[in-house]
Parts: structure tokens; C-alpha cells; sequence
């Protein structure tokens, strides 16, 4: 079993009369990538500032590598790399000149300083641009100068708010790859408002709205837990009282929906229940009545359906 690197209990963030966060309560593993996931103003960004030491909760705990942020707040800040949604560089440095301040600030000796700082060069491909001044990078590259400031030190678990934020497309397919790298030796936590982000690198997504965490586990384990049933397309040839009857009468089936007539072939959209083998059951049933079959097709419910409808709810 992968060791916990983060614990957060009955974490509490108020500013007045506004109750920020509310209640969040969860642990993060060495070696994953969790997706804290939500629309904008759900409490994400705050919650990482709590993570990381900025800021205090109202209530609540939070132990990282053992160490509560409460009681020994330098000894678990040591072993937290943050990269902000706003990247903290100073712009009038080059880059190696940079990594080589950050470094100094975690204490780090000269010989491991730079067998660090080579290696994450390497690693994010800034051997390039390591004595440009960061002003004159790319944003792309300054995203990964920010990891990289961030993955200095070595620190067990790693904070990224929105890491792909603003960047083009071929920047962000960058950016999601070395975050996928960095959970080799550290326990990633990620916030983004994209749902495409969490479905291509988390391992694990907790879904927040109003503060609240209102669902959690992977994309495919949300798919089948909050789905109600599942749904198929179905293409047919045959009598089509007969094909409606067929369908209709099998207990696993919620629902038919009638979508084209093609050249004498019927198409629906098939609704039923959780039923795991009910793809084979639906072909064989249908084949026995003799009723030729076209097309069976699953439809997958992505993430984004199940986060709209959960944020629905919340807001209901």
C-alpha cells in the first residue's frame, strides 16, 4: 500500500462571514496525481494556500510526512514544493540563477545544489534557456522554470494550482507530461477548473463546489458510481413491433429512444440499468428473436456530464 503523504481533516477556511471551505477531508498517496477539481470560486485555490503554509485554516488539521502544519509548521513545509497559479519568479534573473537562489533557501549544499539543478534542467528541458533571463522566456517555458523552482529540494508532496493555465495547446500536452513525471517521486496535488486536465493525468479527482467536496475517486470510478444507468447505441434490422416488444421486455432495459431509419434499419438510443454483463444479454436476446443486429455500441459518460450534473445539484 503507498504510504499517505498528506492527511487533511475537517479543514475550515472562513474570511468574516463567508465560509470559504468547508469541512474537507481526505488523504493524498506517494506516487499519485489527485485532481482537486471545481468551477471557479469553489474554494480550490484556497484550499492550496492552506496546504502549503500560506495561510491558516479557521479549524482543521493538516499532517504532511507526519509532521502537522499546526504544531511543526517548518518541518512539513520542507517537504512541500508549491507552484502558484501566478508563478513566482523573479524575472530579472536567469534561470539558473533563479533555481540556484530557490535551492539556497531550502538549504541545500553547494555539490547538491547543482546535482539538483542539473538534473532538473534535464528533466524539463530548460538546458536550453538556463542562462536567459526569465523575462525573456516564453510563458510556456516560465511554467516549467515555476516547476521547477517548485520540485527543488526534493519535496514529498508537490502543490500545482491551475499548472495549465493560459498556455497553448502544444505548451499544455507539455506541461501535463512533466507533471506526469514528477509523481515518480512525489505526491502530486493539482486544481483546475478544465475537466480535460484531470481525465488525462489524475489518478484520483476529489470534485469541489461551494467549499464542499461533493464527490471523489477516478474518472472511471465517478462514471460508474454516479451514472444512473448506461447507455447504448443500437442499430437493428427487422420488424420494428417487433424489435420495440423485444426490447421492452427485458427488465434490464429503463428506456428506448428511436434516433434515424436508415434503408430499412432502425436505430436507438438503448437506456439500462448498472447490470454489468447486460451488453452481451441485450446482443443475445435480440439475435435469439431473430432480429438482425447492426450496431451495439456503449456510450461513455465523461467526467464533464457527471461534474455539471454534481454542481447542479450543489448549487440546488
Amino acid at each position: 500500500m503507498s504510504e499517505i503523504v498528506l492527511k487533511v481533516r475537517n479543514l475550515i477556511k472562513e474570511f468574516g462571514h463567508v465560509q470559504a471551505v468547508s469541512g474537507l477531508t481526505f488523504d493524498a498517496l506517494h506516487g499519485e496525481i489527485l485532481g482537486l477539481l471545481g468551477p471557479n470560486g469553489a474554494g480550490k485555490t484556497t484550499t492550496l494556500r492552506m496546504l502549503s503554509g500560506f495561510i491558516p485554516p479557521t479549524q482543521g488539521d493538516i499532517s504532511v510526512c507526519g509532521f502537522s502544519m499546526r504544531d511543526e509548521p517548518l518541518k512539513a513545509r520542507r517537504e512541500i514544493g508549491y507552484l502558484p497559479e501566478s508563478v513566482p519568479l523573479y524575472r530579472d534573473m536567469r534561470v539558473n540563477e533563479f533555481l540556484g537562489f530557490v535551492g539556497g533557501l531550502r538549504g541545500l549544499k553547494r555539490q547538491e545544489l547543482k546535482n539538483q539543478m542539473d538534473q532538473l534542467l534535464n528533466d524539463l528541458g530548460l538546458v536550453s534557456v538556463s542562462r536567459q533571463l526569465i523575462w525573456r522566456l516564453s510563458k510556456g517555458f516560465r511554467q516549467r522554470v515555476g516547476l521547477a523552482q517548485a520540485m527543488i529540494g526534493k519535496p514529498r508532496l508537490v502543490l500545482l494550482d491551475e499548472p495549465t493555465s493560459g498556455l497553448d495547446p502544444e505548451q499544455t500536452v507539455e506541461i501535463r507530461n512533466l507533471i506526469a513525471k514528477i509523481k515518480t517521486t512525489s505526491c502530486v496535488i493539482m486544481s483546475t477548473h478544465l475537466l480535460s486536465e484531470v481525465e488525462k493525468v489524475a489518478d484520483r479527482v476529489l470534485i469541489m463546489n461551494e467549499g464542499t467536496i461533493v464527490a471523489s475517486g477516478s474518472p472511471s470510478d465517478l462514471n460508474q458510481r454516479l451514472t444512473v444507468g448506461r447507455q447504448f447505441r443500437l442499430g437493428v434490422r427487422g420488424d420494428e413491433s417487433k424489435i420495440l416488444e423485444t426490447l421492452e421486455s427485458m427488465v434490464e432495459v429503463v428506456s428506448v429512444q428511436k434516433e434515424a431509419e436508415l434503408n430499412g434499419s432502425f436505430y436507438y438510443r438503448v437506456q439500462t440499468n448498472r447490470g454489468e454483463e447486460i451488453q452481451p444479454k441485450l446482443a443475445q436476446k435480440i439475435v435469439r428473436e431473430g432480429i438482425k443486429l447492426i450496431e451495439l455500441t456503449e456510450d461513455d459518460v465523461d467526467l464533464e456530464k457527471i461534474f455539471l450534473k454534481l454542481v447542479r445539484v450543489g448549487k440546488g
